[in-house]
């Protein structure tokens, strides 16, 4: 559930006013609760510095006392965070608690760090229809050590129950009027643990790296926004997210793709073993990624319940569920723990070469350069009647080169415009020969289907028109190819690389 809410700073003294009479809402007074926390975390506060808060909470009510995980919406909406309810008992962290926070805390433990005790009083917002559609909460909040209160704060929280946020500015507006400032949507365990639970997280967001300075601030970052991504992915993917899933496989393939980029920079004895186990992480991932396209695909050709399909909806079913739970194993594993700690090292000391301590301007278009030159030599190459091998490999070459240039442009200076418009480029490449490979896949696999039952009539019937709808799709995306090749390689596209 996505909780948005907006939070105010009040002094002590402070009255929650009525709206004014031109606003289009009203304050109806709710219920007063006496809620007791107990927040959880690490002993170097991993989950408070990324955005994330566990804590069991009574004084709700017998239905609404329990455990509550919340974890960063997206970056671009700070004052929005994804809220899940877990059952459990006070004196023990739920398992899926601790499983759901695994990319945050790794190998470290967690355990009880703030306790509080809040005193609040609620009002519920009324819009002009009738409607309760937010709450506004004035917290008085006491910061607990053993049963002596060490120290008070005061907020204000206005919650949507459906409004939208322009709707939260516009009764916050009305309660800034009447004294209360706006304040950084900080949680209150994070405002209890104070200037240590605000340090940046232990993978920060990279800055900018500039032309004159050294390639291995291009290398630091570029992992980093890697591993952030990896991580800020694991809990959807965990929950059966696909599109979370998905953009944790990219993360690994990104990494993967980044450290061969900078191959000439990087230690090989370092970067080496990373590869390997992101190799693992992205073909578990890869394996439910696949069937969730799979799946979609089909079911986009053709209705479940159209007669001879529904035993191949069913093989993918259980061949999705096979491949889910080698997932969840290795996402559960020692394994994936050791990989996401090696991650976060990488990202703020990757153990590089001489090289790469020079301007980032001389050092990396010409690693995107060897990448482009292995495209140029498979695209070049193809017609319409080369395998569809060959159109898969350039794909591979066509997304190493997307992934390389894209590693490098931002800190490339005057030049980087120029690389991004590349880049545009050789995605399209990858999108069209992406959609080739989904087509021959989906071909194969209802042969393959067809075949394991030679003498069922419906379904040859069936499979045969599926087989056909995607010969003929692979043959229209070998036909666009050749028009997004054309495009790509032109002189002009690539003088970046060779000035």
């Amino acid at each position: 559930m996505r909780e948005t809410e907006l939070k105010l700073s009040v002094h002590p003294s402070f009255i929650v006013p009525q709206l004014e009479d031109e606003s289009r809402f009203r304050l109806e007074e709710g219920a007063e609760l006496d809620l007791r926390a107990t927040y959880y975390d690490t002993e170097d506060l991993r989950l408070a510095r990324s955005g994330v808060t566990l804590r069991y909470r009574s004084g709700e009510g017998d239905d609404d006392d329990g455990w509550t995980l919340k974890l960063p919406a997206d970056s671009r909406t700070p004052n929005t965070r994804e809220e899940i309810r877990l059952a459990g008992s006070p004196a023990t962290i739920p398992d899926e608690a601790r499983d759901l926070v695994t990319a945050f805390s790794r190998s470290a433990q967690l355990g009880p760090v703030a306790r509080l005790r809040t005193r609040r009083r609620t009002w519920k917002v009324i819009d002009d229809g009738g409607a309760s559609v937010a709450e506004v909460a004035d917290d008085e909040v006491s910061i607990l050590e053993q049963r002596r209160v060490v120290a008070r704060f005061r907020e204000l929280e206005v919650e949507s129950k459906g409004l939208d946020e322009e709707g939260l500015k516009e009764v916050a507006a009305s309660l800034s009027a009447a004294g209360a400032l706006p304040a950084e949507p900080i949680p209150k365990a994070v405002r209890a643990l104070g200037p240590r639970a605000t340090a940046p997280p232990d993978v920060p967001k990279p800055e900018v790296v500039g032309p004159e300075d050294p390639a291995a601030l291009a290398v630091s970052a570029a992992i980093a926004t890697g591993v952030r991504r990896l991580i800020r992915n694991d809990p959807p993917t965990r929950m059966g997210d696909a599109e979370g899933l998905h953009q944790q496989r990219v993360a690994a393939r990104r990494l993967r793709s980044d450290l061969r980029t900078f191959g000439p920079l990087v230690d090989p004895e370092w970067a080496r073993p990373l590869v390997d186990e992101l190799r693992w992480l992205g073909d578990l991932l890869g394996r439910v990624r696949d069937l969730d396209v799979l799946q979609a695909r089909t079911r986009a050709k053709v209705p479940e319940s159209q007669t001879g399909v529904g035993e191949l909806f069913g093989s993918l079913a259980s061949r999705h569920k096979s491949a889910r739970t080698e997932l969840d194993k290795g996402l559960r594993s020692d394994r994936y723990r050791a990989l996401l700690d090696q991650l976060v090292t990488a990202a703020s000391a990757p153990l590089l070469r001489d090289r790469a301590y020079e301007p980032s301007a001389e050092v990396l278009p010409p690693l995107v350069a060897a990448s482009w030159k292995k495209l140029a030599k498979g695209g070049r190459a193809l017609s319409p009647d080369e395998t569809d091998e060959a159109f898969h490999k350039v794909r591979i070459r066509a997304k190493r080169a997307r992934y390389a240039t894209e590693a490098v442009a931002p800190a490339i200076g005057h030049a980087r415009e120029d690389a991004e418009r590349f880049a545009a480029k050789t995605a399209a490449v990858q999108d069209v020969l992406g959609a080739h490979q989904d087509a021959i896949v989906g071909q194969e696999m209802f042969q393959d289907f067809a075949a394991l039952h030679p003498d069922d009539g419906p379904i040859n019937l069936a499979m045969g028109r599926l087989i056909e709808r995607e010969a003929q799709e692979a043959r229209e995306t070998k036909d666009r190819f050749f028009k997004v090749w054309k495009k790509l390689d032109r002189k002009k596209h690539r003088r970046w690389l060779e000035e």
